[in-house]
C-alpha cells in the first residue's frame, strides 16, 4: 500500500528513498488475497524479476488508484493553482488592475471550465485564460509583458524599427545608451504572444551579434493593484510592472502579487457577464486573499498560497479531510508535530 502524497513526491523527484514510498517490494496479483505474482509473469510484463526495479517502473508509469474523496481533494488543489496562475497573468482591461481569485474562480465555474487531474496546472491555466478572454473580453484580458533588448549601438535602429513594424501594440518605455560598452537598451511593453517571435529574433536572426532579450516583468498592472494598503495609491495611475529580482533571458512568472479586497461591484459584474455567456446566472463571492478551504486559513498572496500547499501542515489536513476528520489549526499541528 502506498501513500498518494509519497508517490507524487517520488514522481516529482522530491522523495528519493524508495523505502519511504513503498511498504514492501513484493509484487502482488491480488493484494487483498495475498497472491504474489509469478516470476514468469513478471519477466513477461516487466522484462525482469528484480522486485525493486519493477517497483520503480510501477511508480513511474503505473496508474495511481485513489478514492473519490482523494480525487476531489486533488481536483480542488489543481483548480486553486489554475486560478492563481490566471490571477497573476490577467488584468481588468478597463482599469489595468489585477483580478482577484474569487472573480476568476466564479467566472471559470460559470463558464463550465473542467479541471483535468492528469494535466499540469500551468498548461490548464493557459487554456483557462483563452476561454476567459474569448468569452469575457470586456472583463478579462491577458496582462502585457515588459521586456528589454540590449544590443550593439549600430544594431539599435534596426531592432527599434522591427518592434514598431512587426509587434502589434508595442509601447516603447525607455531607450538607453552605454557609451563605454557601445550598447543600446530598448525597454518596451507588448503582448506575451510576441515573446517567442522576439526570442527567435535575438537567438536566431541576430545570433552572435551580442544581443540579449530580458524579461523585466511578466505582468504589467495598474499601480495600487499589488499593494492595497500603499499610501496614496491611485487607480488612475499609469501602469507599472511587477519587477523580477534581476533580468532573465527566459520567461518566468512574477510572484508576490497580493489578492487584496475584491471590489464588490467588479465581482458581481464579472459573474453576471459569465452567466450571460453561458445563459445562466452566477455570482462570485467576495473574499480577501487566497483561502485554503482544506486548512480553513487565508493567505496574503499567491506565492504564500503555493508555499502553503507544499507544507506538511497542508498535507496533514488533506489526509484528515479524506478520512472525514476536521482540519488541524496551525497551533494544533505544531503541538502534534
Amino acid at each position: 500500500t502506498w501513500d498518494k502524497n509519497k508517490v507524487m513526491n517520488w514522481r516529482e523527484g522530491i522523495e528519493k528513498d524508495l523505502g519511504e514510498v513503498i511498504q514492501t517490494d513484493q509484487i502482488f496479483v491480488n493484494v487483498s488475497k495475498g497472491e504474489f505474482a509469478k516470476e514468469a509473469d513478471l519477466r513477461k510484463v516487466f522484462g525482469t524479476i528484480d522486485n525493486e526495479e519493477i517497483c520503480r517502473k510501477i511508480l513511474k508509469t503505473g496508474e495511481l488508484q485513489v478514492s473519490d474523496k482523494e480525487r476531489d481533494v486533488h481536483l480542488e488543489v489543481v483548480f486553486r493553482d489554475i486560478v492563481q496562475l490566471v490571477v497573476e497573468r490577467c488584468i481588468q482591461p478597463q482599469t489595468g488592475r489585477q483580478l482577484t481569485a474569487p472573480m476568476v474562480e466564479g467566472a471559470l465555474k460559470s463558464l463550465g471550465f473542467s479541471v483535468q487531474p492528469d494535466q499540469a496546472p500551468k498548461r490548464q491555466a493557459l487554456k483557462a485564460i483563452e476561454l476567459l478572454c474569448a468569452e469575457l473580453p470586456d472583463n478579462i484580458a491577458r496582462a502585457k509583458m515588459r521586456l528589454r533588448i540590449v544590443c550593439a549601438e549600430e544594431l539599435g535602429d534596426a531592432i527599434l524599427a522591427h518592434l514598431k513594424e512587426n509587434v502589434m501594440g508595442v509601447r516603447i518605455d525607455d531607450e538607453g545608451h552605454d557609451a563605454a560598452r557601445e550598447t543600446r537598451s530598448i525597454t518596451f511593453v507588448c503582448d506575451p504572444s510576441h515573446y517567442r517571435e522576439l526570442d527567435r529574433l535575438v537567438t536566431v536572426t541576430h545570433a552572435g551579434s551580442n544581443i540579449t532579450l530580458q524579461i523585466v516583468a511578466s505582468a504589467v498592472i495598474a499601480e495600487g493593484a499589488c499593494d492595497a494598503t500603499a499610501a496614496g495609491a491611485s487607480s488612475s495611475a499609469l501602469p507599472v510592472a511587477l519587477p523580477l529580482p534581476s533580468p532573465l533571458p527566459l520567461q518566468v512568472m512574477t510572484e508576490g502579487v497580493g489578492g487584496g479586497d475584491a471590489d464588490a461591484a467588479a465581482v458581481e459584474g464579472l459573474a453576471a457577464a459569465a452567466a450571460a455567456a453561458q445563459g445562466a446566472k452566477a455570482a462570485a463571492p467576495t473574499k480577501k486573499g487566497s483561502k485554503c478551504s482544506t486548512c480553513k486559513t487565508i493567505l496574503d498572496n499567491p506565492a504564500d498560497y503555493r508555499e502553503h500547499c507544499r507544507s506538511e501542515w497542508h498535507n496533514r489536513n488533506l489526509s484528515r479531510k479524506v478520512n472525514d476528520q476536521p482540519p488541524l489549526t496551525w497551533e494544533e499541528f505544531e503541538n502534534d508535530f
